[in-house]
């Protein structure tokens, strides 16, 4: 075998130490503060990417709540109308939810007339605008106390309300409402207890004749905000004249209705109606004329003259007994 001489490796290339110097100093030493400021914003992105995916937690305060009740049923005490709910979400969608937006539905549906408390739990409890991926952990208050009612419909009377004074001489004579009762409908017990409604005011001041309002408002302002009204507006009728006295006529006329002589033959009567009428009204304009019926009876009655027989009420004829000669 021949003998062959060992390799000289005094010649052969040295790795370019230099160069990977020069490139080690460029990744870590060159420009070190930009590079630093770089690493930090990279930090600071991931750490605001990651943490907005971490699940959070927050309590939202004035939530609305709602009850769903039977058709024919209603909640005749006042429960509180806001919660306070607590959710555990994705922290960028929590961010984005308002309390205003969210509405809390609790079936009670299947309750029966009667004191209760309600339960409020996350699974009785449905949360209308809720935002997927965000679920309810808890409700404060977790429960609370109902009475429900039977709902119940009735016609409740109405009077007018009115304010001002008529003229001087004036008077108010009646008062037609139509119709008489409006219907209210709402918890048995609070509409039984309701005994009248009145309307809107209206003023009398410097009415001298009769006069109707058509669409008279109910006046609302005290009725129980737990009853509905049904029957908004009604007709009210104002009858107004003249004030009325009464007046005594003596030695009015007494005669038989065929003319037969009647005992006595003079009266006094009582007339009540319109001041100005009865002053212009004497003795000799009124006649008391008997009539005799056919078992015997006798009985008076007031003739006027023409015009005026609607006009005055007859209060009283003195004496009250006739007698007649045949």
């Amino acid at each position: 075998m021949p003998f062959t001489e060992p390799e000289d490796i005094s010649h052969r290339p040295r790795p370019q130490r230099g160069l990977i110097g020069r490139w080690l100093r460029e990744i870590f030493v060159e420009d070190l503060g930009l590079k630093l400021l770089a690493l930090a914003i990279t930090l600071v992105l991931w750490y605001a990417v990651t943490g907005q995916r971490t699940p959070t937690t927050i309590h939202l305060r004035g939530v609305h709540l709602n009850f769903h009740l039977p058709n024919d049923m209603e909640i005749s005490n006042d429960p509180r109308t806001e919660v306070e709910v607590t959710l555990t979400g994705n922290k960028s969608v929590l961010e984005r939810i308002d309390a205003r937006d969210l509405v809390a539905y609790v079936d009670i549906s299947g309750f029966k007339p009667g004191e209760h408390t309600v339960q409020l739990t996350p699974e009785r409890l449905t949360l209308g605008g809720l935002p997927d991926g965000v679920r309810v952990e808890g409700i404060e208050p977790n429960a609370m106390p109902l009475k429900i009612e039977q709902r119940i419909e009735r016609e409740v009377e109405v009077e007018a309300r009115r304010e001002g004074s008529l003229p001087e001489g004036y008077e108010l004579r009646e008062v037609k409402i139509i119709p008489a009762k409006v219907r209210v409908r709402g918890p048995a017990a609070r509409v039984g207890a309701l005994q009248k409604l009145s309307t809107e005011t209206i003023s009398l001041a410097e009415h001298r004749e009769s006069f109707t309002v058509q669409q008279a408002g109910i006046n609302t302002d005290a009725l129980d905000k737990k009853i509905d009204l049904i029957d908004t507006v009604v007709q009210v009728t104002f009858e107004i004249g003249e004030r009325r006295i009464e007046k005594s006529f003596e030695g009015v006329t007494v005669r038989e209705s065929t003319g037969a002589q009647a005992r006595p033959e003079i009266a006094t009567v009582v007339l009540y109606g319109a001041r100005s009428a009865l002053e212009q009204l004497r003795a000799a304009d009124i006649q008391i004329i008997l009539d005799v019926g056919q078992d015997g009876a006798i009985t008076p009655r007031v003739v006027l003259p023409p015009g005026l027989e609607n006009q005055f009420e007859l209060r009283s004829i003195t004496p009250s007994g006739f007698t007649i000669i045949r």
